[in-house]
């Protein structure tokens, strides 16, 4: 089966005067990746080891094992963070958020602007907590 098109849904859901009729038809089309399951699948896209990848996104191991265990759900920055530790490119991250059920990196929004700069500039992740401290906006590895 192909996938079907955003604004495909968008306007069944739209045109349904009840529920029942856009959720039966679209159950199949609704992503529910659970976080746990994203990141092991980029473990084996990007041929690198949790432990790496937990030390990359500065996380200590106890909490980032959990994320990769499914034993704790990363929030929207500790995703960002795991992004930085994969060296995921800005579209790689913003498809990881919007699977992991997370929005996307918004240019509209100064923080979220300030990390598509640091991708764009292959930024690691101290560098980018350093630029959003310098803009008097937190950090992705203090944010909660």
């Amino acid at each position: 089966m192909t996938e079907r098109k955003t604004s495909e849904l968008f306007n069944e859901i739209e045109q349904a005067s009840e529920a029942d009729q856009f959720m039966t038809n679209m159950t199949s089309s609704f992503i529910r990746t659970n976080p746990a399951e994203y990141l092991a699948e980029l473990i084996q896209v990007k041929q690198v080891t949790k432990s790496q990848v937990i030390r990359q996104a500065n996380l200590t191991p106890s909490i980032g094992y959990q994320y990769f265990d499914g034993k704790r759900r990363p929030n929207r920055a500790r995703m960002i963070a795991l992004g930085f530790g994969f060296k995921l490119s800005l579209t790689e991250l913003n498809t990881m958020l919007k699977r992991t059920g997370y929005a996307v990196l918004y240019a509209k929004d100064e923080w979220d602007a300030l990390i598509i700069f640091a991708l764009s500039q292959r930024y690691d992740l101290d560098r980018t907590d350093e630029l959003l401290y310098q803009y008097g906006l937190g950090t992705i590895t203090a944010a909660d």
